[in-house]
């Protein structure tokens, strides 16, 4: 019973370290982007927001359904930042988010890189 607990602090301490290390590497690569933040890269970024809106809305029936995996897919982008992509469009009144539908996950944060899983 000793040798599971000690496991499962070694676990424990283990996901603690991975979690501080990726808040640390946002809040690293936050204040990297801060720096970018010119009046000119924001308008770049808010058209390309809206070139990614155009290509979510296009052909999409409102209302009806939307398959976020393959949409995401078919414009090059993960389901998470279509997600959030969606959420921005809701914010600005475009769209109305009405159901969402789960499944069961992988397991894995599918936004890491398989390159930081490895470590």
């Amino acid at each position: 019973m000793g040798e599971n607990k000690d496991t499962q602090e070694m676990d424990f301490s283990e996901n603690y370290a991975k979690a501080a290390a990726r808040v640390l590497e946002s809040i690293s690569r936050t204040a990297q982007l801060s720096s970018l933040a010119t009046p000119e890269i924001q308008e770049m970024f808010e058209n390309w927001l809206e070139i990614l809106s155009h290509q979510i809305l296009r052909s999409q029936e409102i209302p009806g359904r939307l398959d976020i995996p393959s949409k995401a897919e078919e414009i090059g982008i993960s389901s998470s930042s279509l997600l959030g992509l969606l959420l921005y469009l809701q914010r600005q009144g475009r769209i109305s988010i009405t159901e969402i539908q789960l499944e069961s996950g992988c397991g894995l944060d599918e936004d890491i890189c398989d390159c930081f899983r490895e470590r």
